[in-house]
């Protein structure tokens, strides 16, 4: 697809610029998140806006807190930065698009005192045409898909969105912050993909995205359907995320081998799902006395307090090691004023 001149802004770096001098030159300019970036150069800018399979000036979205367009060239512009393939641009375009919902609230996430971050979730056939991760250490090194798409959403959070510093207000922030991007392993899961659930027909690529505020591993390794249960939701139960302030999104990744203690003991996904959220509601007694629980109505359930406002909004998906053994789960603590968002990707199958 002819992409036609670029017409970002150009910065224009000494011409006797070595390796070293070009990595200061990013980080001086504001423009990097610490670590070193590739040069984005025109051909390669060029080279990424025609993976999108759309026109660069294309406007993906409006990005929050500054208001900063997403359009494909710049998105690109980042996708190049973050060491993206030209194949990935179809998962970033479609992922933007999902943040700049009023819904997903990505205004909160990027001026939160909380360390929220998106977390991305990719189903469909895309994720094997890119080489992404279900397996083992998704949310760890080593994969270039998972990991670059991940970094290339936070850096047009930066550059585009206008998260910097002072504008960031995270009190510790966390290394999710840098990359948070997964695939599920529908191949491993006995039950629907996340995105079938959502409405979507299960030949659909698309991309979940969802404000998450911890990552918590859950080492579960229990047996039986109603001690894995209970420790899974002992595990989502954390008192003192904002979860339990308002409305979210939280997400369980489960291994293959913990799913298959449930569907052994004869669970679908929806019962499972519902009797996960009832568990993890938490006594008011656990909070201090002072109160400054409910923020709606929804926040609580009699003398009881709600992980989400309804089952469906727990997600639940399969990944990780698929030795029978795997006893973890990993449960993303939803970001209280944030909902989750999924956005078919466009792209070409024969590319």
């Amino acid at each position: 697809m002819a992409t036609g001149p670029l017409t970002s802004r150009r910065l224009e770096v000494p011409a006797d610029a070595g390796p070293d001098e070009l990595q200061d030159f990013f980080h001086e300019q504001d423009l990097s998140d610490g670590l070193p970036v590739i040069m984005p150069t025109p051909a390669r800018v060029a080279d990424m806006v025609a993976g999108a399979g759309l026109r660069g000036d294309h406007e993906i979205g409006v990005m929050d807190p500054e208001r900063g367009v997403a359009t494909v060239e710049k998105l690109a512009v980042n996708a190049v930065m973050a060491g993206c393939r030209p194949d990935y641009m179809p998962v970033i375009t479609a992922a933007v698009s999902a943040m700049c919902e009023e819904l997903f609230n990505l205004h909160a996430i990027q001026a939160t005192t909380n360390p929220a971050t998106p977390l991305l979730i990719v189903n469909g056939p895309i994720r094997r045409a890119i080489g992404m991760n279900t397996d083992r250490n998704l949310l760890g090194p080593g994969n270039r898909a998972n990991a670059t798409i991940g970094r290339a959403i936070r850096l047009a959070m930066r550059n585009v969105g206008g998260a910097y510093v002072g504008i960031d207000q995270a009190t510790h922030g966390s290394p999710a912050k840098y990359s948070l991007c997964v695939a599920e392993d529908e191949e491993s899961s006995p039950w629907a993909p996340l995105h079938a659930t959502k409405g979507y027909d299960p030949s659909d690529s698309t991309v979940t995205v969802v404000g998450v505020e911890s990552v918590i591993n859950s080492t579960a390794v229990w047996w039986t359907a109603p001690s894995l249960l209970k420790m899974l939701a002992k595990t989502m139960r954390s008192t003192a995320t904002s979860q339990f302030f308002s409305r979210g999104t939280p997400t369980l990744m489960m291994s293959p081998a913990h799913v298959g203690v449930f569907v052994r003991a004869g669970y679908g996904q929806q019962r499972l799902r519902a009797e996960l959220w009832e568990a993890a509601k938490v006594p008011l007694g656990d909070f201090p006395p002072e109160g400054n629980i409910p923020q709606g109505e929804w926040t609580t359930d009699g003398d009881r307090v709600l992980i989400c406002e309804s089952p469906e909004d727990l997600n639940l998906i399969v990944a990780g090691g698929t030795e029978g053994n795997a006893s973890h789960s990993v449960f993303f603590s939803g970001f209280c004023l944030s909902k989750g968002v999924t956005r078919r990707i466009d792209w070409n199958r024969t590319a």
